[in-house]
């Protein structure tokens, strides 16, 4: 079992006990039978704010052509999806097939870029997270990077896990002991999908976080062990090509198998789409 890297225990958060705002309603989506909410990045972090003041847990998922393929075959993916809190469009292939079929999300919101928007908040606001997931060395690569740039980042604690599909009993309450001590507000868990959306949906009630979010890669892209793509490429939808011209023995099945299945899925949707605006259509 590998041990945590580090357990702070540090004063409670002075949000503990404030009043949560009224929530406003989240306009949503789906696509694909995926429930999706339409919101810009600086609106989510508003939508956060909330549920830390709420204190009661929450999940945030984020979901890309990959995840929408996944749950074709997997039904109780889609079901803790669909589930969560707040699902953002991770992808601009979301965004634009989104606008094929004639509905508004208003830009991607990756874990990556709302990881790093929610560190500068918790260095503002005094919110503590958690990280967990990776090997030690990155984890601890992590701390570095995000204290150079946040020194005052309120860091309560890291856990690297045992690199498999699923933690035995004793290694997942090893995992929540080491959570509870921390009393995070955050818990940001790289440990890849669906592994981490089955992962925080099973424990969100014990871990008592009020924002568990399923980041994936973005450890290993805000350490600096793996290049992200070009900010233009991004803009473009085409850091899955990035990403596959670096790892194409690890991704291809991942990006071209996942891409090629979401857009057949989306011209069967945009077909059933037309046929039913034309018999709908007043004779």
């Amino acid at each position: 079992m590998t041990p945590p890297l580090t357990s702070a225990t540090l004063e409670a958060s002075p949000n503990i006990g404030a009043v949560a705002p009224k929530q406003p309603e989240i306009p949503t989506h789906y696509i694909l039978g995926i429930r999706f909410h339409s919101l810009q990045l600086n609106q989510a972090l508003d939508i956060i704010d909330h549920f830390i003041a709420e204190r009661t847990p929450h999940q945030i998922s984020f979901s890309n052509a990959q995840t929408i393929a996944l749950c074709q075959k997997d039904p109780e993916l889609q079901r803790i999806i669909n589930q969560s809190h707040l699902n953002l469009a991770d992808g601009m292939s979301i965004v634009w097939g989104a606008q094929m079929l004639g509905l508004k999300l208003p830009e991607r919101v990756a874990g990556p870029d709302l990881m790093n928007a929610l560190c500068q908040c918790a260095t503002e606001k005094n919110y503590r997270i958690f990280l967990l997931g990776s090997t030690p060395s990155n984890l601890l690569n992590l701390k570095d990077v995000l204290m150079k740039r946040w020194p005052s980042l309120p860091l309560a604690g890291m856990y690297s896990p045992p690199i498999r599909d699923r933690f035995n009993g004793n290694e997942n309450e090893q995992i929540i002991h080491c959570v509870q001590a921390a009393r995070p507000d955050i818990l940001f868990a790289g440990i890849s999908c669906p592994k981490q959306e089955y992962w925080i949906a099973e424990n969100l009630q014990q871990l008592n976080v009020p924002v568990c979010l399923g980041v994936g890669a973005a450890f290993d892209f805000l350490s600096g062990r793996i290049p992200r793509a070009p900010e233009w490429l991004r803009r473009r939808g085409l850091e899955w090509l990035f990403r596959l011209s670096r790892e194409p023995r690890r991704l291809w099945k991942r990006y071209l198998l996942g891409n090629l299945i979401f857009l057949s899925l989306l011209a069967r949707e945009k077909i059933k789409f037309k046929v039913h605006k034309t018999f709908k259509k007043p004779r």
